[in-house]
């Protein structure tokens, strides 16, 4: 699992998504409920109503107060509603409503000072200013969080004391008129300066709140991938421990068939056991590796052209029995990484043909346009026992199997979607699935097209299965003398029987330095380096000195993990490289390649000396 590093704190405002919420915030704070601040405002109205009724005249300050309890019945009892969820434009409208709103309630009281001024007593005005301006210190506070509210909301508020004042008033009204002015200016820098600095707590509530909800994330992210990795380990031990079970069990029954003196037939039967358990084994192992592989990244994508056609009559003869057709254009070039892309069709192909037990596999490609370009649409189309909708997502889990709960390791292990999975991912692609029960399954996916003029890439090399069996039909030359460097002593052991059941002669040593040291490498025919070996030279390196003193021997990489690098660079040298556990057939194959080379080296002398 891939961590993701944690975010670092961002500023309040930094982006535009966070300016977005703050301004959510900040709208939804200024239009909450405010009843007991609002019923003291009111009774705070109703007594300077009364007051300057009283003072100055009776119809004007019942026509303020009118007003003033039209704007609380419609701040109190009909707020303004905000949508859920916000959009950029849902916000903008909404802004604009508030701001009107808040600028009518603001303007009803600010028509105090055109209703309640009296132009013939100068105590009366600058009371009806003091009340007015305090009215403003409250309003600042009170009134919105939004700025342009606000200062809008202040400006209304002031506006009309100020232009009477220093229209009608007295002397000392004019002067605070103008004071009112200095206090307008004020107000507006001081909302300015609290809004930035709610706007600021708000950005720092919301990062920390999404800080702890990322926190949360990633701990039930980290908690799934351990039950996931759990689970994982779990199916994997199990199925790793039924083969070895069974291995365990069937070398008891050969070695006590061979002290009883049973009959060929009975220990043909048990090794046969035996050699199944052990493929079980090492194809669970090898997958397990393959998904090690990919989720470390290990092989990096190197991408190409691939020639469709090729790779999917290759995987049809693979698969054997006529089993799986092919129609794709013969011209069909994609680019990716052909070694990952084979892995994808190789694994579905397996798939598709194990659970079809009847009819046949079909492997079609054909053109898409898109957007971007031309594509290749591949399906794998299968008529067998179909997937049902609630299991299809399933199918691609680790270890998952559907109809077999009894793991039966005859059909696999339930990891080559898993595989699929991963390396579509590492591709880039997205393997989509349609299937019905009874029905059959489609799996497929689309890769782009090559761009134009594009030379196709050679195939990845697969195993020839005919060569192979051609050349297990020659026999082994008595006598061929083997190099064997090996630091394990069970498989060091292993080898040498098995060579010495073929007549050949194992020359076994535990290092490369013994080897070089003890070896007659010029009566060498064939050399077996394992890669990883004790002391400063690796199996490698003892390739490389081995090929210097005797150009003419046949190398043989031995490792449990060859990647493609080791592959590659052995094809360079032209050394053989052999994953453990070595297969006997291949082993086999290698030594007959080094026999045919000894052969022809030692006719070259012969034709010459006929030629001379």
């Amino acid at each position: 699992m891939t961590p993701t590093p944690a975010p670092s704190p961002a500023p309040a405002a930094s982006g535009s998504g966070d300016r977005f919420a703050i301004q959510c915030e900040v709208l939804r704070l200024s239009i909450r409920p405010i009843g007991p601040v609002l019923l003291a405002q009111y009774l705070l109205n109703c007594g300077v109503a009364a007051l300057f009724a009283w003072q100055v005249s009776l119809a004007r300050a019942l026509v303020w107060i009118a007003l003033i309890t039209g704007v609380t019945v419609m701040r109190g009892f009909f707020p303004q509603r905000l949508p859920e969820p916000f959009t950029p434009a849902t916000l903008r409208e909404a802004q604009r409503t508030h701001t009107l709103r808040t600028a009518v309630w603001e303007l009803a009281h600010g028509l105090a000072g055109v209703l309640l001024f009296d132009p013939t007593r100068a105590d009366l005005q600058l009371l009806l200013g003091l009340i007015v301006m305090g009215m403003t210190l409250s309003s600042a506070f009170s009134v919105s969080f939004y700025t342009p509210a606000t200062q809008l909301a202040i400006t209304l508020l002031l506006a009309p004391i100020i232009v009477v004042g220093l229209w009608l008033g007295a002397p000392v009204m004019a002067a605070v008129a103008v004071i009112g002015i200095g206090l307008t200016a004020m107000m507006w820098k001081l909302v300015a300066e609290r809004s930035r600095q709610l706007e600021e707590n708000i950005g720092l509530r919301l990062n920390e709140h999404r800080l702890r909800e990322q926190a949360l994330a990633g701990l039930r992210a980290s908690e799934q991938a351990q039950a996931e990795r759990l689970r994982f380990f779990s199916a994997a031990n199990h199925d790793l421990r039924q083969p070895v079970m069974a291995i365990g069990l069937q070398a008891e029954v050969l070695r006590q068939q061979l002290d009883s003196g049973a009959g060929i037939e009975a220990v043909q039967r048990t090794v046969g056991s035996l050699a199944r358990a052990q493929q079980a084994l090492e194809g669970l192992t090898n997958q397990l590796l393959e998904i090690g592989r990919i989720e470390a990244a290990v092989d990096p994508l190197r991408p190409s052209s691939v020639a469709l056609a090729p790779l999917l009559h290759e995987l049809a003869r693979q698969a054997g029995e006529g089993r799986v057709l092919v129609r794709c254009p013969p011209d069909a070039l994609a680019w990716s990484d052909a070694v990952s892309l084979r892995r994808v069709l190789a694994n579905l192909v397996d798939n598709a043909v194990k659970f079809t037990p009847r009819g046949r596999v079909l492997l079609a490609v054909r053109e898409r346009s898109r957007d971007t370009g031309r594509a290749w649409r591949v399906e794998v189309r299968d008529s067998g026992i179909g997937i049902a909708a609630e299991a299809q997502q399933r199918v691609f889990d680790d270890f998952e199997q559907i109809g077999n709960v009894e793991r039966n390791l005859q059909r696999g292990h339930g990891l080559g979607l898993a595989i699929v999975r991963r390396l579509a991912a590492h591709l880039g692609i997205e393997v989509t699935l349609r299937s019905a029960p009874g029905r059959g399954s489609v799996f497929g996916f689309e890769l782009p097209a090559a761009p134009e003029g594009a030379v196709a890439a050679p195939s990845p090399s697969v195993p020839d299965n005919d060569r192979a069996d051609a050349d297990a039909a020659s026999p082994l030359r008595p006598g061929l003398a083997v190099l064997v460097v090996e630091d394990n002593a069970v498989v060091a052991d292993s080898l040498t029987a098995l060579l010495r059941q073929w007549e050949v002669e194992p020359r076994v040593y535990a290092s490369a330095a013994e080897a070089l040291a003890l070896a007659d490498l010029q009566a060498l025919d064939a050399a077996l380096c394992d890669i990883r070996l004790p002391g400063t030279l690796d199996g490698i390196a003892l390739a490389e000195r081995l090929q210097r003193q005797k150009p003419s021997l046949t190398i043989a990489l031995i490792s449990a993990d060859i990647n493609e690098a080791t592959q590659r660079l052995a094809a360079e040298r032209g050394w053989h490289a052999l994953r453990k556990p070595v297969q006997p057939q291949e082993l086999q194959r290698m030594l007959l390649r080094a026999q045919q080379q000894q052969q022809q080296q030692q006719q070259l002398p012969q034709q010459q000396r006929a030629h001379g």
